[in-house]
């Protein structure tokens, strides 16, 4: 592969990154319940099994869900020294017992984004609330309908979308033009 191509197929996934980025990336999640007849005679019949497919879209995190993404991530605990043990599938099942709703509220938050807060205006500021309720009801859902490969895709979607490199990026470009730095530390007066 030459140089150019090399830099061709970088761009092509830079422009594909930066527009799944803009855009945001949608899945879906199937939901089976069932229903009764309307009516009296409703209750004694069969119920009727219902499936839907509802769509969600992963969007780019504002400042604020990214910090609440990465409170969820902090307080995960993986012992990668016991994932290495002989007991590998206890090691998994404890795991999963232990972080599986926090896995459908990473999901959750991620989908709510911004709508995790009900916003009012007072006529001077605006106040933000939180929508405990939305949260713990599309963690439900997540909980009981995303599988195990789902996870492992929504995981990656969210890493990439949620522009971790911009993100560091600006943290890096703000801190190194300090302006207010102690003048021992500026190059201007060592050189």
């Amino acid at each position: 592969m030459t140089q150019d191509e090399k830099l061709e197929a970088l761009t092509r996934e830079q422009t594909e990154l930066r527009k799944m980025i803009g855009e945001g990336v949608t899945f879906d999640v199937e939901i089976t319940h069932y229903t009764r007849k309307p009516g009296f005679w409703g209750f004694f019949r069969r119920r009727d099994k219902v499936t839907e497919t509802k769509v969600y879209t992963i969007k780019e995190p504002t400042l604020a869900t990214l910090d609440r993404l990465s409170l969820l991530w902090l307080q995960m605990e993986i012992d990668e020294t016991k994932l290495g043990d002989d007991d590998y599938l206890r090691t998994a099942r404890a795991l999963a017992n232990k972080e599986a709703k926090q896995l459908a509220e990473v999901v959750a938050t991620a989908v709510l984004g911004e709508d995790y807060y009900i916003a009012t205006f007072d006529g001077t500021t605006y106040r933000r609330k939180e929508d405990r309720n939305a949260l713990r009801d599309l963690t439900r859902l997540f909980f009981h309908t995303l599988k195990p490969s789902e996870l492992l895709t929504l995981a990656i979607i969210i890493t990439n979308v949620s522009n971790l490199g911009d993100f560091v990026n600006s943290m890096r470009l703000m801190s190194a033009t300090r302006t207010s730095e102690p003048e021992a530390t500026r190059i201007e007066q060592q050189a």
